[in-house]
């Protein structure tokens, strides 16, 4: 379960401990020293749980509480304090801390209560959002990529998903930089849109470029525009996509693909708010808001020189991760009704084709590399082909006869410990129990050959589910 954690702690060995043990948990981190630097954090965070000592050099911890409260209320607030202030911690919990744990704490402690706090705080997103989703109407058709990666109205959705849609809410409220995350086909298009609809800009402009399908020679002036004579075949002047999204949202889609010459000019408008032409001279400021999009991991990109650290900084304010569809299998047959029910309209079909439970066990069983994209294909090629009122086994044209294979490779611990690697292990054995039976839990525990009591334990323990 992916989350942001504050940390709030003067001393700086214990705060690189925890950056440590909660990124090893898939957990984004940020640790600060004083009160005046959580302010400064809060405000452009946006953390789900704080980790907050009582004594800072700067101010009391039970006072900070109450203001980051104030300007974020729903976060999860999680005392640490050394045996003296127990009492001080006891008033912090009525005041509205979720916990305190008392220094040294074990590392299984802090996770567990940090656990605890992210379910918490996610519940109650999930319930704010789903109530919000289904109010709202997607405006305009989506695209291929994204087309009902959320269903508009959806029964039930997904954790991963509910956690997801929680941060594209939080992101609405926002005009900050968002950078959204995810495997190609994963529907990434379509939370930038529904962060666009649910956004004060909403009533303005939303445009997307594909980074990847335009030539590095052309970029420039598809973003930035051009004057007149500005080169071979620039007859007139052309408002870049920048000056057309004005008032409203730009979406940079697989922004990892820029040339570095163009991440280096996108960095300086990121910086002043102002561009120029090609071929202009005039600097021309605009307000849109930018939403970046990649299905690399851009961290590992800059590490690694083949992405603009300073832009990748720059860029990584509010990040927004779309789970893949194998790790949202739940969703499964909201996603199908609502592809289905499009698909028939666009290709005006008299009825809408049944899916039996044995077709539906088939699609939830695939391991869907393709994504959201791929689920649409395979329904619409079936959709074709059917004859007979439902959707045949044999229409869908997916192979699972490699299905009972399943490998996970362990790579020698460095800078992790065995538990880091037993509970990675676990996880993965977990999601894949699950994925097999359709999101399933008697049937995930069935082919652990455990209770399924001791699956909903396993599933606390790694972070997946509450216990029943």
């Amino acid at each position: 379960m992916a989350g942001t954690v504050l940390i709030v702690d003067d001393e700086v060995q214990l705060v690189r401990h925890l950056e440590h043990l909660l990124r090893s948990e898939a957990y984004q981190v940020v640790g600060v020293h004083s009160a005046a630097e959580a302010r400064r954090a809060v405000k452009s965070l946006y953390p789900d749980v704080v980790l907050l000592d009582l004594r800072l050099p700067d101010g009391d911890g039970t006072t900070l509480m109450g203001e980051l409260m104030s300007q974020h209320p729903s976060a999860r607030y999680i005392i640490i304090t050394a045996h003296g202030s127990i009492p001080s911690a006891v008033q912090a919990t009525l005041k509205g801390a979720s916990d305190y744990l008392t220094k040294p704490f074990e590392p299984d402690d802090l996770l567990l209560s940090v656990g605890n706090a992210m379910r918490d705080r996610l519940r109650e997103e999930e319930i704010k959002v789903l109530r919000k989703v289904g109010r709202s109407r997607y405006k305009g058709r989506p695209d291929t990529d994204a087309a009902a990666a959320v269903p508009e109205s959806p029964g039930y959705v997904s954790e991963s998903m509910g956690f997801t849609l929680a941060r594209a809410n939080q992101a609405a409220g926002s005009d900050s930089i968002i950078l959204l995350l995810g495997e190609s086909g994963s529907g990434k298009d379509y939370l930038a849109r529904y962060i666009h609809d649910n956004s004060r800009r909403a009533n303005g402009p939303f445009f997307t470029v594909n980074c990847a399908a335009v030539s590095p020679e052309l970029a420039e002036s598809e973003l930035f525009g051009h004057e007149p004579g500005a080169f071979t075949g620039a007859r007139g002047r052309k408002r870049g996509l920048l000056e057309l999204a004005e008032g409203g949202t730009l979406l940079l889609n697989e922004i990892g693909e820029l040339s570095m010459p163009m991440q280096a000019k996108l960095l300086t408008f990121l910086d002043t708010r102002m561009f120029t032409r090609v071929g202009g001279e005039t600097q021309i400021r605009v307000n849109a808001r930018l939403i970046a999009a990649s299905n690399r991991d851009l961290e590992k990109e800059a590490a690694e020189g083949r992405f603009r650290s300073d832009l990748y900084f720059r860029l990584n304010v509010l990040t927004i991760r779309m789970p893949p569809l194998r790790q949202r299998i739940e969703d499964l047959p909201a996603l199908v009704k609502e592809i289905m029910d499009e698909l028939a309209s666009d290709m005006a079909s008299a009825e809408i084709p049944r899916i039996d439970a044995d077709t539906m066990k088939t699609l939830a069983g695939y391991h869907w590399p393709g994504n959201v994209r791929e689920l649409r294909n395979v329904l619409e090629r079936a959709l074709m082909l059917s004859s007979s009122g439902k959707i045949e086994l044999s229409s869908l044209g997916i192979d699972n006869q490699h299905e009972e294979t399943w490998s996970y490779t362990v790579h020698f611990p460095r800078d992790r410990s065995l538990h880091d690697v037993t509970h990675e292990f676990k996880r993965s054995l977990v999601l894949e129990a699950l994925r097999r039976s359709g999101g399933s839990r008697q049937g995930a525990s069935r082919l652990l050959g455990i209770s399924r009591h001791a699956l909903a334990y396993q599933m606390k323990s790694v972070g997946l589910a509450d216990s029943e």
